[in-house]
């Protein structure tokens, strides 16, 4: 009888330590550490960046090419 109240006990313990809390409020991600392809990252960033910019040109100049020709 005295091993089933300790199993009881025991069982009690476990279910209380099991119990949730409140979660905090996440954390933010880390901010990322720096790799050797870093440099070749902001590259091709800069480089997206540029084709953009040139595809916007292109799109407006063909916008005031089809209004002159009207």
């Amino acid at each position: 009888m005295r091993h089933l109240s300790y199993l009881a006990m025991a069982a009690m313990l476990v279910l209380t330590g099991c119990g949730g809390s409140e979660p905090s409020e996440p954390q933010p991600p880390p901010e990322p550490r720096p790799t050797v392809f870093d440099p070749l990252t902001q590259t091709l960033d800069r480089a997206a960046g540029v084709q953009q910019t040139v595809d916007e040109q292109a799109a407006e100049l063909r916008r005031r090419l089809e209004e002159a020709e009207r």
